[in-house]
């Protein structure tokens, strides 16, 4: 039977996408407001351990995924009569991998600890890792294009995290006390998460060994990339943390956990887009073109748009969400900026790669990517502290784009996927970075930076038809499209 990816319309997948950037975009208003309050409340020192944590975490945490939610995505995408199975087999495995991920946690959190109140708050902090197990559930929708629900649940968690760290800010709180509101409301959002994907389904995942061999076969090269993925994206805040100290790591982690909330952006495009490009490889060439450019699209939009603000303001964000205690930390923000552009565009390669079933190249290219940020990261650091640091992320990202694409073409010809409202997107958010720099020089607050940019880059992006009226209506339009 089709799939309910390769049925999406397009009107479809715009819906799904808005939901997800919308309800984003106000967890990540949230979002700030509660990072400004951690950070506020820990100080820089204590904020260079509460990040050294998570870094932690989000290491050791992925051996739990290793690879398979491509696989899975890719797989059930084109045999949806046997989603259940794909989807339980991944949940087998990581129940099965949650003992020892946990046990390696704890050991490196145990090494790295510099505070009784950093050890313990890391110790609670391991009993939010088995959740992750759950969060499969959650792939439940993104095959069916319709991730509402997913969204509801993180504003859930959302809300509660940010309740909870308003009460221990104004009670001047501890960071043990910090961990254990995140894993109540985790614990809570992952509940709420089963119940709901329970009823969608209305019966249990069904693992089998077919399907868990063929995830650890397929997913091992796939797990070992992404494993590398993620040790070049967060080696260098353990590194900062070792050779600068946890005052320049809590300043690093500040400025880096902006560029993390970024991620929602291609994050949100190919929840939507993956099962759609996984559904139409390789039958449908015409439709994957399509989405493949809506996506790059997006892409461009968002990342160049985000860039051109940060160059400019990066300062009075910086001062405005941390304090001033963190304003040394402002250059770093536009240079993670550009890296975000690159990671954007990372997401759209890596998929692509997973889905046209490289992901052994893919794991050459993380390798690659890993040597060259570690070998960058220990000169520079000593040399410059963080700033070394943000720089390799960048170098890093355009690495690993490079390479990526450089394999993709040999598919894609770039001819193909027409390329002209990109080139537009660029020209447009130059002009929106010199009229944001004018303004920031004539003494421009922040809050009118913010709405000259509301104003003028949707303006730009229509008139030098990087964006047309087309797209709007697509959105808007109530009609299904056959």
């Amino acid at each position: 039977m089709p799939s309910a990816a390769s049925q999406a319309t397009r009107q479809r997948a715009a819906h799904d996408v808005f939901i997800q950037i919308f309800a984003r975009v106000l967890n990540l208003a949230l979002g700030v407001v509660v990072t400004a309050l951690v950070a506020r409340t820990l100080g820089d020192v204590g904020y260079g351990q509460w990040s050294t944590i998570f870094v932690v975490l989000g290491l050791v945490g992925y051996l739990m995924n290793f690879g398979m939610e491509g696989v899975v995505i890719r797989e059930a995408s084109r045999e949806p009569e046997h989603e259940l199975q794909w989807l339980g087999s991944m949940l087998a495995l990581r129940l099965m991998l949650i003992g020892p991920v946990v046990l390696i946690a704890a050991v490196a959190i145990e090494l790295l600890s510099s505070s009784q109140q950093m050890l313990i708050a890391g110790f609670i902090l391991l009993i939010t890792m088995p959740f992750s197990g759950v969060g499969v559930l959650g792939m439940i929708y993104q095959l069916r294009v319709r991730n509402i629900v997913p969204m509801l649940v993180l504003t859930l968690r959302s809300v509660l995290w940010g309740a909870a760290v308003i009460v221990i800010y104004s009670n001047n709180g501890t960071m043990v006390e910090l961990a254990i509101a995140m894993t109540v409301t985790n614990a809570i959002g992952s509940l709420v998460q089963l119940l709901a994907a329970r009823r969608v389904v209305g019966q249990w995942l069904k693992p089998t060994r077919q399907h868990i061999g063929t995830l650890v076969r397929v997913g091992i090269p796939l797990g070992l990339s992404g494993v590398l993925v993620i040790f070049y994206a967060r080696i260098d805040q353990l590194i900062v943390y070792v050779i600068a100290g946890a005052r320049s790591a809590g300043l690093y982690g500040a400025v880096y956990g902006v560029l993390d909330q970024s991620h929602f952006v291609p994050v949100s495009v190919l929840t939507t887009l993956a099962p759609i490009i996984a559904a139409a490889w390789p039958a449908d060439r015409e439709r994957l073109l399509r989405t493949v450019r809506l996506a790059a699209e997006f892409m461009a939009i968002s990342s160049l748009g985000a860039l051109a603000f940060a160059c400019v303001a990066s300062s009075q964000i910086v001062h405005l969400i941390f304090g001033p205690s963190f304003a040394e930390a402002a250059p770093a923000l536009p240079v993670l900026g550009g890296a975000f552009v690159f990671i954007c565009f990372g997401y759209l390669n890596g998929n692509l790669l997973v889905v046209m079933g490289l992901q052994t190249r893919l794991l050459r290219i993380s390798l690659i990517a890993l040597v060259v940020n570690l070998i960058g990261n220990f000169i520079l650091v000593p040399m410059v502290g963080f700033m070394g640091a943000a720089w390799m992320t960048l170098v890093t990202e355009v690495v690993v784009f490079s390479a990526s694409l450089m394999l993709i073409r040999q598919t894609f010809p770039l001819r193909s996927l027409g390329l002209a409202r990109i080139l537009r997107t660029v020209l447009a958010a130059l002009v929106l970075g010199l009229a944001l720099g004018a303004l920031e020089l004539a003494g421009a607050s922040l809050a009118v930076l913010i709405v000259a940019a509301c104003l003028c880059y949707p303006a730009l992006l229509f008139g030098l038809r990087a964006l047309e009226l087309d797209d709007i209506r697509v959105l808007l339009k109530r009609k299904a499209m056959a």
